[in-house]
């Protein structure tokens, strides 16, 4: 967090006024923000869902989708960092309904023209000190705050708790890691129950890992655990699924990538690496369930070079 507050603060302001967002972008930057300014609100949204902000300005009335509905639409996004504050703005004088109305979708304040701009500034510093003490009190906890998934501490835990049922019941856990890459060969490593595949997608470039997000959450089961490992690398546990339902798994990600970039030209072309560790019986298999999280990295990084430059990994099979 401390490398963070040495950056000036990053506010999003989305208006369809263009004399209202100028007014309001001055404003912030004669208070040491900087200032990205739009003039639609799914564009705000977009942004909103993939940039670190400090503090997001949404006008009530933008034509293709309004302030308070791309607030409802953060509010409900697990991906979104809900510390970030959110300020609802109208040209409407003294609007008590819409007021209510953005207060209930998430906003945490909501400002009518003509706007009293000491008080108004006063409230976002107050604001973005508290987002600062909720990520730092977040920062070593079970969240990612880039991303909102669970971060590496939360996995294990998860780990833990999956493992516990697995070994009661006989059952068997997977953790799949996933990242995006290059475009590439596609190369195949496997190892008794521990796989890793790099299937060639064409996604959009910068937003390869936002594309991955997407698809893990849509394609995972209510009963399984997303998390995020850092460099951009995400992890999905997986209770009572064996190497055959990992490998489906991935093929599920890889299948909803191909739905979803539905190619148009002049999109870069990326790949989505893959690695996963099954085990059938976790009760038999004298494996801690948070040895599948570092298996599953280790078989993820096993793809950076074709397989016949490798030697074999020197993993003990497991048996079922």
């Amino acid at each position: 967090m401390v490398e963070s507050r040495k950056r000036a603060r990053l506010v999003l302001i989305a208006t369809d006024g263009e004399w209202a967002g100028r007014s309001l972008e001055s404003v912030l930057e004669l208070n040491g923000y900087s200032v990205v300014r739009v003039e639609r609100g799914r564009r705000a949204l977009e942004l909103a869902r993939r940039t670190p902000l400090d503090a997001i300005f949404l006008d009530a009335a933008t034509t293709d989708m309004g302030g308070i509905e791309v607030c409802r639409a953060l509010r409900d996004d697990p991906l979104f960092d809900h510390s970030t504050p959110i300020v609802i703005t109208s040209a409407v004088a003294g609007a008590h309904r819409a007021g209510a109305a953005a207060f209930a979708a998430g906003a945490w304040e909501y400002c009518s023209q003509p706007f009293d701009v000491e008080t108004l500034m006063l409230k976002l510093g107050t604001f973005v000190r508290a987002a600062d003490t909720v990520r730092d009190a977040r920062g070593g906890g079970l969240l990612d705050s880039a991303t909102g998934l669970y971060s590496s501490h939360g996995l294990e835990l998860w780990a833990r708790h999956l493992g516990a049922r697995a070994i009661r019941q006989h059952e068997a856990l997977a953790c799949v890691a996933v990242k995006p890459n290059p475009a590439g060969e596609v190369r195949v490593w496997s190892s008794g129950e521990y796989a890793s595949e790099e299937i060639t997608r064409e996604i959009i470039g910068h937003d390869s890992l936002l594309q991955i997000l997407d698809v893990c959450r849509e394609e995972s089961r209510r009963s399984d655990v997303l998390g995020y490992l850092g460099s951009s690398r995400l992890a999905i546990l997986a209770p009572d699924t064996d190497a055959g339902g990992a490998e489906k798994l991935v093929n599920r990600l890889s299948s909803a990538l191909e739905r979803n970039g539905s190619m148009g030209a002049g999109r870069a072309v990326a790949s989505l690496s893959a690695g996963y560790c099954a085990i059938s019986d976790l009760s038999s298999a004298g494996v801690e369930p948070t040895e599948l999280l570092r298996r599953a990295e280790v078989a993820l990084d096993h793809v950076r070079t074709p397989v016949v430059d490798r030697a074999p990994l020197n993993y003990d099979r497991i048996t079922v």
